[in-house]
């Protein structure tokens, strides 16, 4: 199983140049059920957020509704995940939502994040991040 991080949804609805292909691979792979995906909510609020204000959509129903739609792992932010990502962002100096990834990831018992955010290999000896144009 695979945590899928907030970036590879954005770049496959953005068909960024450098990562929308495969990150779109990545989420077909998904669909079909050939690559077991997990996220937290919180990937949902960052992919809202970002699509609202870095691309001026009002209305990102779609987008997280499509998210929705897949086949996937949904795992909610509970208070335990957010004391836990607080303690990674402070010991390896990632940015606290990247904290709930990797704590979410790890309650789960996954051991890679598919990700473009390098931040995350800070954290290697826990988990292990996966560029998306690397991803198998």
């Amino acid at each position: 199983m695979i945590y899928v991080d907030s970036n590879v949804w954005l770049y496959s609805f953005t068909a960024d140049k450098k990562y929308g292909e495969a990150c779109r691979s990545i989420l077909e792979q998904v669909e079909l059920s050939q690559v077991d995906g997990a996220i937290s909510v919180q990937v949902l609020a960052e992919v809202s957020a970002v699509l609202f204000r870095q691309y001026r959509m009002k209305d990102t129903t779609r987008h997280l509704s499509g998210i929705l739609s897949y086949r996937l792992k949904i795992e909610p932010v509970t208070s335990e995940i957010v004391r836990r990502a607080a303690d990674y962002s402070k010991e390896f100096g990632i940015p606290p939502y990247d904290g709930i990834h990797v704590a979410t990831a790890l309650r789960l018992g996954i051991g890679e994040i598919v990700s473009a955010d390098g931040e995350l290999d800070r954290v290697k000896r826990l988990v292990r991040r996966t560029d998306p144009l690397d991803f198998q």
